[in-house]
């Protein structure tokens, strides 16, 4: 049996999200998620995304996507 490598990911409350390398759709910036906002009252959770060069981007899960092999090496320390 395999075990997943990443922790699941609820997009309904925002668990699994915490500490994982996303990238911003719109801008397309890559960054770690910083932290997050839990869902409540049929609200979606918030998501801070922490870009490298210090900026933060907020929003939905649906406004982030999971990076590119390309995009998580960019985010790897040398």
């Amino acid at each position: 049996m395999l075990e997943s490598m990443s922790a699941p990911k609820r997009s309904q409350t925002g668990e699994g999200y915490l500490g994982t390398i996303m990238v911003h759709r719109i801008t397309g910036g890559v960054g770690v998620v910083d932290s997050v906002l839990e869902a409540k009252d049929g609200w979606p959770p918030e998501i801070r995304l922490k870009l490298a060069d210090g900026t933060i981007r907020k929003g939905k899960p649906g406004d982030f996507r999971e990076p590119t092999s390309a995009e998580r090496k960019q985010m790897a320390p040398t």
